[in-house]
């Protein structure tokens, strides 16, 4: 019986991304639980096959892929092309991105765009081709610099997604993440976040997730260790107090939560920011997508 393996995934603080060229037709990737970071995937030449339980898309030149934290992710060189050329990277939003990100869905349930065509596709291609470039540089700041223009690759898909409904996001979303935003220190309850928007819980967390690619409890944390990273960095806060700021009344459970979201300790953490040790992780080099 044919066992297929997994492909390896390492935690990504802010973003990793690359370039292949003329990947052929053993060129395959699968990932059942996903991965914790967002992946784009846009295809430059040749074809790509994308698999979910739904069916499969077969994305060619112009043609961009998006996955939220968690999704099966099951791509290959598609079958019956001689190659595929693709820009992909893993990252993780800075906290005013998330409204970039309500793409339309494919019918096999990939958040999905065409850009063939569409007067954003050459911005939004030279935008990745600027954050591959600055995430292979030197320079003080190159990640900051790749970030940068990932951020406007994303605001020109979020322009060519705009007169879709399904990027529309839902208001009751919006101010239930907005809620969450604002008050990290509080205990996660559902009920009470469903009963502040008018929808029942069931309800809303499936518009959430749908909407934002987290859970709401997920999104909650996701916003706190971007706090906690932001007070690390710009204060002196112990770790203790950083904790408490973000909600976590037991740092020893804070740290361990911060590992498992960032990759490393908030001591360690904050000890590379010090030592300006900032280029760890930045570069792909020749790790799978």
């Amino acid at each position: 019986m044919f066992s297929r393996l997994q492909t390896p995934y390492a935690p990504v603080t802010q973003l990793i991304c690359g370039q292949f060229r003329h990947q052929g037709p053993s060129y395959s990737n699968w990932r059942p639980r996903g991965s914790e970071d967002w992946l784009l995937i846009y295809t430059d030449g040749g074809a790509g096959q994308f698999s979910t339980r739904l069916g499969f898309l077969t994305a060619r030149e112009g043609e961009v892929v998006l996955y939220a934290p968690g999704d099966l992710q099951d791509y290959r060189t598609s079958p019956g092309a001689d190659h595929w050329d693709l820009t992909w990277v893993h990252f993780r939003p800075r906290p005013h991105w998330e409204a970039w990100l309500h793409w339309p869905h494919h019918e096999n349930g990939l958040r999905y765009l065409e850009l063939s065509g569409n007067e954003s596709r050459e911005p939004f291609r030279a935008a990745l081709g600027r954050m591959w470039e600055f995430s292979r540089r030197s320079i003080p700041g190159a990640l900051d610099f790749a970030s940068n223009a990932l951020e406007e690759a994303l605001l020109w898909a979020s322009v060519a997604a705009s007169g879709t409904e399904d990027a529309t996001p839902d208001e009751r979303v919006r101010q239930a993440a907005d809620y969450l935003s604002a008050h990290l220190q509080e205990p996660f309850r559902l009920e009470k976040l469903a009963a502040r928007c008018g929808l029942s819980m069931s309800r809303l967390a499936h518009l959430f997730k749908e909407q934002t690619g987290l859970p709401p409890q997920q999104f909650l944390e996701h916003r706190r260790m971007q706090h906690a990273c932001h007070l690390l960095r710009l204060t002196g806060l112990s770790v203790a107090e950083v904790a408490h700021e973000v909600g976590y009344d037991d740092p020893f459970y804070f740290s361990k939560r911060f590992r498992r979201s960032v990759g490393q300790s908030p001591l360690r953490f904050r000890r590379q920011l010090d030592a300006q040790e900032f280029s760890s992780g930045s570069v792909a080099g020749d790790a799978e997508v």
